[in-house]
Protein backbone atom coordinates (compact mmCIF):
# COMPACT_ATOMS: atom_id res chain seq x y z
CA UNK A 1 0.00 0.00 0.00
CA UNK A 2 1.23 3.48 -0.85
CA UNK A 3 1.57 6.12 1.84
CA UNK A 4 0.18 8.74 -0.52
CA UNK A 5 1.85 11.16 -2.85
CA UNK A 6 2.74 14.63 -1.62
CA UNK A 7 1.32 17.55 -3.57
CA UNK A 8 3.64 19.98 -1.84
CA UNK A 9 5.76 20.84 -4.88
CA UNK A 10 3.02 22.24 -7.13
CA UNK A 11 3.33 25.93 -7.98
CA UNK A 12 -0.30 26.50 -7.07
CA UNK A 13 -0.87 24.58 -3.88
CA UNK A 14 -4.26 23.52 -2.57
CA UNK A 15 -4.98 22.73 1.07
CA UNK A 16 -8.34 21.40 2.16
CA UNK A 17 -9.92 22.52 -1.10
CA UNK A 18 -8.87 26.17 -0.89
CA UNK A 19 -6.45 27.64 -3.42
CA UNK A 20 -3.64 29.89 -2.26
CA UNK A 21 -2.32 32.82 -4.23
CA UNK A 22 0.64 32.31 -6.53
CA UNK A 23 2.45 35.45 -5.45
CA UNK A 24 3.14 33.91 -2.05
CA UNK A 25 5.31 30.79 -2.12
CA UNK A 26 3.80 29.16 0.94
CA UNK A 27 5.12 26.10 2.77
CA UNK A 28 3.03 23.75 0.64
CA UNK A 29 4.73 25.03 -2.51
CA UNK A 30 8.36 24.87 -1.42
CA UNK A 31 10.73 21.94 -1.97
CA UNK A 32 10.52 19.31 0.76
CA UNK A 33 13.43 19.40 3.21
CA UNK A 34 15.26 16.27 4.33
CA UNK A 35 15.18 15.36 8.00
CA UNK A 36 18.16 14.10 9.98
CA UNK A 37 16.54 10.68 10.33
CA UNK A 38 13.46 8.93 8.90
CA UNK A 39 12.46 6.18 11.31
CA UNK A 40 9.68 3.58 11.27
CA UNK A 41 7.51 3.28 14.37
CA UNK A 42 5.47 0.41 12.87
CA UNK A 43 5.48 -2.05 9.98
CA UNK A 44 3.12 -0.18 7.64
CA UNK A 45 4.28 2.17 4.86
CA UNK A 46 2.77 5.20 6.59
CA UNK A 47 4.02 4.31 10.05
CA UNK A 48 7.15 6.42 10.18
CA UNK A 49 8.33 9.80 11.32
CA UNK A 50 11.00 12.37 10.58
CA UNK A 51 13.36 13.20 13.42
CA UNK A 52 14.99 16.64 13.40
CA UNK A 53 17.83 17.32 15.81
CA UNK A 54 19.52 20.61 16.74
CA UNK A 55 23.22 21.10 17.04
CA UNK A 56 24.22 20.35 20.59
CA UNK A 57 23.90 23.17 23.10
CA UNK A 58 25.51 21.92 26.25
CA UNK A 59 25.45 18.36 27.55
CA UNK A 60 21.87 18.12 28.78
CA UNK A 61 19.04 16.22 27.07
CA UNK A 62 17.02 18.07 24.45
CA UNK A 63 13.47 19.34 24.79
CA UNK A 64 11.26 17.84 22.10
CA UNK A 65 8.13 18.59 20.08
CA UNK A 66 6.03 15.79 18.60
CA UNK A 67 4.32 17.23 15.52
CA UNK A 68 1.23 16.07 13.60
CA UNK A 69 0.73 17.58 10.14
CA UNK A 70 -2.60 18.68 8.69
CA UNK A 71 -4.48 18.24 5.44
CA UNK A 72 -7.96 17.31 6.75
CA UNK A 73 -6.76 13.73 7.37
CA UNK A 74 -6.55 13.15 3.58
CA UNK A 75 -4.05 10.86 1.85
CA UNK A 76 -2.97 13.51 -0.65
CA UNK A 77 -1.32 15.56 2.11
CA UNK A 78 1.71 14.27 3.94
CA UNK A 79 4.32 15.50 6.41
CA UNK A 80 6.54 17.11 3.74
CA UNK A 81 5.61 20.72 4.46
CA UNK A 82 6.29 20.30 8.19
CA UNK A 83 10.02 20.22 7.56
CA UNK A 84 10.22 24.01 7.58
CA UNK A 85 8.64 24.23 11.03
CA UNK A 86 10.74 21.36 12.38
CA UNK A 87 13.98 22.79 10.99
CA UNK A 88 13.19 26.16 12.56
CA UNK A 89 12.59 24.53 15.95
CA UNK A 90 16.01 22.88 15.84
CA UNK A 91 17.56 26.34 15.53
CA UNK A 92 15.98 27.08 18.90
CA UNK A 93 17.63 24.01 20.43
CA UNK A 94 14.46 21.88 20.27
CA UNK A 95 14.24 18.42 18.70
CA UNK A 96 11.20 17.60 16.58
CA UNK A 97 9.58 14.22 15.84
CA UNK A 98 7.19 14.72 12.90
CA UNK A 99 4.75 11.82 12.71
CA UNK A 100 3.27 10.40 9.52
CA UNK A 101 0.06 8.39 9.80
CA UNK A 102 -2.55 6.66 7.67
CA UNK A 103 -5.01 9.15 6.21
CA UNK A 104 -8.41 8.90 4.54
CA UNK A 105 -8.05 7.57 0.97
CA UNK A 106 -5.32 5.45 -0.56
CA UNK A 107 -3.29 5.16 2.63
CA UNK A 108 -6.07 3.24 4.41
CA UNK A 109 -6.69 5.72 7.20
CA UNK A 110 -9.77 7.04 8.91
CA UNK A 111 -11.40 5.26 11.82
CA UNK A 112 -9.68 3.51 13.57
CA UNK A 113 -6.29 3.46 11.78
CA UNK A 114 -5.53 7.20 11.92
CA UNK A 115 -6.04 7.22 15.68
CA UNK A 116 -4.02 4.07 16.24
CA UNK A 117 -1.10 5.51 14.28
CA UNK A 118 -1.20 8.82 16.14
CA UNK A 119 -1.04 7.01 19.47
CA UNK A 120 1.77 4.71 18.33
CA UNK A 121 3.70 7.60 16.81
CA UNK A 122 3.60 9.54 20.06
CA UNK A 123 4.49 6.56 22.23
CA UNK A 124 7.51 5.83 20.02
CA UNK A 125 9.15 9.00 21.30
CA UNK A 126 9.96 6.95 24.40
CA UNK A 127 12.29 4.76 22.35
CA UNK A 128 13.79 7.74 20.54
CA UNK A 129 14.49 9.51 23.82
CA UNK A 130 17.09 7.01 24.98
CA UNK A 131 18.78 6.84 21.58
CA UNK A 132 18.93 10.58 20.90
CA UNK A 133 19.17 12.11 24.37
CA UNK A 134 15.69 13.65 24.49
CA UNK A 135 14.15 15.09 27.65
CA UNK A 136 10.61 13.71 28.02
CA UNK A 137 9.99 15.99 30.98
CA UNK A 138 10.10 18.81 28.41
CA UNK A 139 7.78 17.31 25.81
CA UNK A 140 5.14 19.22 23.86
CA UNK A 141 2.74 17.77 21.30
CA UNK A 142 1.82 20.15 18.52
CA UNK A 143 -0.44 19.85 15.49
CA UNK A 144 -1.51 21.97 12.55
CA UNK A 145 -5.09 21.99 11.24
CA UNK A 146 -6.34 18.37 11.34
CA UNK A 147 -3.08 17.56 13.09
CA UNK A 148 -4.28 19.79 15.92
CA UNK A 149 -7.12 17.34 16.43
CA UNK A 150 -4.65 14.46 16.69
CA UNK A 151 -2.36 16.38 19.05
CA UNK A 152 -5.21 17.16 21.43
CA UNK A 153 -6.61 13.65 21.06
CA UNK A 154 -3.36 11.94 22.08
CA UNK A 155 -3.19 14.30 25.07
CA UNK A 156 -6.61 13.10 26.24
CA UNK A 157 -6.68 9.47 25.19
CA UNK A 158 -6.16 8.19 28.73
CA UNK A 159 -9.89 8.97 29.22
CA UNK A 160 -11.03 6.58 26.46
CA UNK A 161 -13.33 3.73 27.48
CA UNK A 162 -11.53 0.40 27.29
CA UNK A 163 -14.35 -1.00 25.13
CA UNK A 164 -13.48 1.37 22.29
CA UNK A 165 -11.70 0.19 19.13
CA UNK A 166 -9.06 2.85 19.72
CA UNK A 167 -8.42 2.08 23.38
CA UNK A 168 -4.79 1.32 24.12
CA UNK A 169 -3.02 0.75 27.41
CA UNK A 170 -2.17 3.88 29.34
CA UNK A 171 0.08 6.16 27.23
CA UNK A 172 3.79 5.56 27.62
CA UNK A 173 4.56 9.28 27.58
CA UNK A 174 2.61 12.28 28.81
CA UNK A 175 3.13 15.68 27.18
CA UNK A 176 3.68 18.70 29.37
CA UNK A 177 2.00 20.97 26.84
CA UNK A 178 -0.24 20.54 23.80
CA UNK A 179 -0.28 23.22 21.11
CA UNK A 180 -2.77 23.71 18.28
CA UNK A 181 -1.69 25.72 15.24
CA UNK A 182 -4.98 26.64 13.55
CA UNK A 183 -6.19 23.31 14.90
CA UNK A 184 -9.47 21.46 14.38
CA UNK A 185 -9.22 20.47 18.02
CA UNK A 186 -12.90 19.58 18.48
CA UNK A 187 -14.73 17.53 15.86
CA UNK A 188 -18.19 18.50 17.08
CA UNK A 189 -17.32 22.21 17.02
CA UNK A 190 -15.80 21.83 13.56
CA UNK A 191 -19.06 20.32 12.32
CA UNK A 192 -21.16 22.94 14.10
CA UNK A 193 -19.20 25.89 12.72
CA UNK A 194 -19.08 24.51 9.17
CA UNK A 195 -21.68 25.29 6.54
CA UNK A 196 -21.15 28.96 5.82
CA UNK A 197 -18.51 30.91 3.93
CA UNK A 198 -15.06 29.36 3.52
CA UNK A 199 -15.76 26.76 6.22
CA UNK A 200 -18.50 24.93 4.29
CA UNK A 201 -16.44 21.83 3.53
CA UNK A 202 -15.04 21.03 6.97
CA UNK A 203 -17.83 18.81 8.32
CA UNK A 204 -17.55 16.47 5.35
CA UNK A 205 -13.90 15.81 6.14
CA UNK A 206 -14.81 15.03 9.73
CA UNK A 207 -17.50 12.60 8.57
CA UNK A 208 -15.00 10.88 6.28
CA UNK A 209 -12.52 10.50 9.12
CA UNK A 210 -15.07 9.08 11.53
CA UNK A 211 -17.24 7.14 9.07
CA UNK A 212 -20.34 9.23 9.71
CA UNK A 213 -21.80 11.97 11.87
CA UNK A 214 -22.09 12.02 15.69
CA UNK A 215 -25.74 10.92 15.68
CA UNK A 216 -24.87 7.84 13.64
CA UNK A 217 -21.70 6.93 15.54
CA UNK A 218 -21.93 8.29 19.10
CA UNK A 219 -19.37 5.88 20.56
CA UNK A 220 -16.75 6.80 17.98
CA UNK A 221 -17.08 10.49 18.74
CA UNK A 222 -16.95 9.88 22.48
CA UNK A 223 -13.58 8.17 21.98
CA UNK A 224 -12.18 10.15 19.03
CA UNK A 225 -13.20 13.72 19.77
CA UNK A 226 -10.86 15.61 22.12
CA UNK A 227 -13.79 17.66 23.42
CA UNK A 228 -15.23 14.45 24.87
CA UNK A 229 -11.93 13.65 26.61
CA UNK A 230 -11.68 16.74 28.79
CA UNK A 231 -10.16 17.69 31.14
CA UNK A 232 -6.63 17.35 29.81
CA UNK A 233 -3.68 17.19 32.19
CA UNK A 234 -1.43 18.99 29.68
CA UNK A 235 -1.43 22.77 29.41
CA UNK A 236 -3.17 23.83 26.19
CA UNK A 237 -2.15 26.62 23.83
CA UNK A 238 -4.28 27.42 20.78
CA UNK A 239 -2.76 29.74 18.17
CA UNK A 240 -5.08 31.12 15.51
CA UNK A 241 -4.90 33.68 12.72
CA UNK A 242 -7.76 36.07 12.05
CA UNK A 243 -7.54 35.50 8.27
CA UNK A 244 -7.75 31.71 8.42
CA UNK A 245 -9.86 30.24 5.60
CA UNK A 246 -9.93 26.72 7.06
CA UNK A 247 -10.57 26.96 10.81
CA UNK A 248 -13.24 29.36 12.07
CA UNK A 249 -11.47 31.96 14.25
CA UNK A 250 -14.03 31.47 17.04
CA UNK A 251 -13.29 27.75 17.41
CA UNK A 252 -10.23 28.15 19.70
CA UNK A 253 -12.02 30.51 22.09
CA UNK A 254 -15.07 28.23 22.23
CA UNK A 255 -12.81 25.31 23.03
CA UNK A 256 -10.80 27.19 25.65
CA UNK A 257 -13.91 28.42 27.49
CA UNK A 258 -15.29 24.90 27.78
CA UNK A 259 -11.93 23.38 28.61
CA UNK A 260 -11.33 25.82 31.46
CA UNK A 261 -14.82 25.20 32.87
CA UNK A 262 -14.02 21.49 33.01
CA UNK A 263 -10.76 22.06 34.89
CA UNK A 264 -8.11 22.32 32.18
CA UNK A 265 -5.60 25.07 31.61
CA UNK A 266 -6.08 26.60 28.15
CA UNK A 267 -5.01 29.84 26.50
CA UNK A 268 -5.66 31.34 23.05
CA UNK A 269 -3.19 33.44 21.07
CA UNK A 270 -4.81 35.29 18.15
CA UNK A 271 -2.56 36.66 15.41
CA UNK A 272 -4.10 39.54 13.43
CA UNK A 273 -3.89 39.07 9.66
CA UNK A 274 -2.40 35.57 9.78
CA UNK A 275 -3.84 32.88 7.53
CA UNK A 276 -3.96 29.09 7.79
CA UNK A 277 -0.42 28.49 6.54
CA UNK A 278 1.27 31.53 8.10
CA UNK A 279 0.96 29.74 11.44
CA UNK A 280 3.39 27.02 10.30
CA UNK A 281 5.67 29.20 8.18
CA UNK A 282 8.95 30.31 9.79
CA UNK A 283 9.20 33.03 7.12
CA UNK A 284 5.91 34.64 8.17
CA UNK A 285 5.37 37.37 10.74
CA UNK A 286 3.17 34.92 12.68
CA UNK A 287 6.10 32.64 13.43
CA UNK A 288 7.44 34.90 16.19
CA UNK A 289 4.31 34.19 18.23
CA UNK A 290 4.53 30.45 17.62
CA UNK A 291 8.18 30.12 18.55
CA UNK A 292 7.69 32.32 21.63
CA UNK A 293 4.97 29.99 22.92
CA UNK A 294 7.03 26.87 22.25
CA UNK A 295 10.10 28.35 23.93
CA UNK A 296 8.06 29.47 26.93
CA UNK A 297 6.64 25.96 27.31
CA UNK A 298 9.88 24.01 26.93
CA UNK A 299 12.94 26.18 27.58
Amino acid sequence: MSCGKSTCNSSLARFGGVTHKEQKLDVLSRPVLKADHRIAYGSGPCQFGDLWLPQRRGRGPLPVVVFFHGGWWKSEYDLGYAGYLCSALTREGIACWSVEYRRVGVTGGGWPATFQDAAAGLDFIGELASQHHLDLSRLAVMGHSAGGHLAFWVAGRYHINRESEIFLPRPKVNPKTVIALAGAVDLRLTIELAGTGPFAHDKHEVHQLMGGDPAQLPDRYLAGNPGDLLPLSADQILIQGTNDDQIPPELPSRWADRSRKLGSKASVKTIPGADHLDIVDPESAAWATVVHEVRSALL
